[in-house]
């Protein structure tokens, strides 16, 4: 029986990575599950929706960063304008790269990007923990 050669990942999820808060880690998962399957699509040169898939990405990362805002703002994290910063410079350095209709000669430094930002989140990450795990609050509540 011969072994089918994987697919390389371009990020993949480890423990550590863990912030011990479901809601955060479900989202991390998922971002990077996104990620991952954007990848594949491009080296299968199955990329002909390549931007459909990049603006699905786009709203992920835009209610994980909107989750994060709220438990920092409601602790009034010290770090908030700097994680603020942060996420408005790579939603609109992935709203640049979309933007470009040959995206062919893009995708590199997409990939770039997306591995830049995931060290650059996991860093920020290490400051911010602290202020996930003062949070106690739901994000839904059903009022009976």
């Amino acid at each position: 029986m011969t072994q089918q050669k994987k697919t390389p990942m371009l990020l993949s999820w480890h423990e550590e990575f863990e912030q011990q808060k479901e809601i955060i880690d479900e989202q991390h998962r998922a971002i990077l599950a996104s990620i991952n399957s954007i990848h594949y699509l491009f080296l299968k040169g199955e990329d002909n929706n390549l931007i459909k898939h990049l603006m699905m990405l786009y709203s992920q990362l835009q209610i994980h960063f909107k989750t994060e805002l709220l438990i920092l703002g409601q602790h009034e994290s010290p770090l908030i304008n700097e994680y603020e910063q942060q996420a408005k410079d790579f939603l609109d350095g992935l709203l640049d790269i979309c933007e470009v209709k040959n995206l062919d000669h893009q995708t590199q430094e997409l990939f770039e990007q997306f591995k830049n930002w995931w060290q650059n989140h996991l860093a920020l990450h290490q400051q911010i923990t602290p202020y996930l795990f003062k949070w106690d609050g739901d994000f839904c509540r059903v009022v009976a």
